[in-house]
């Protein structure tokens, strides 16, 4: 018997398990393309990171992550999963944490720097 493939964990905070639920039934991924979809958002996000605002400057990469998966995890699950986890289109996923990111930051104040 073929042993049953890995499901990728998809860590969230809690108030969004609804949001990622809803999101998980309607596009139906098979394991390959949340796979992709998995990997296509940390990629992203690592590279968005990179290319982050000065106002973020002050943030690690997984103070970065932690921020974004608090304030828009489906959003960003979402898309990755609408773009197949396809790793040329990852500016529009990248382009799209931009855009969360700012939003976030018209509505509260950038970190201060840690000493």
């Amino acid at each position: 018997m073929p042993a049953r493939p890995s499901i990728p964990a998809i860590n969230t905070p809690a108030h969004h398990f609804g949001a990622m639920f809803l999101i998980l039934i309607a596009r139906a991924p098979d394991t390959d393309t949340l796979r992709a979809a998995m990997h296509l958002a940390d990629n992203a996000v690592i590279a968005s990171w990179a290319l982050r605002p000065d106002d973020l400057e002050p943030l690690t990469v997984e103070q970065y992550r932690q921020l974004l998966n608090y304030a828009t995890a489906p959003e960003v699950l979402d898309l990755a999963l609408y773009l197949r986890g396809d790793g040329k289109r990852i500016r529009t996923l990248m382009d799209h944490i931009a855009r969360e990111m700012a939003e976030l930051l018209s509505h509260y104040s950038p970190p201060d720097a840690q000493v």
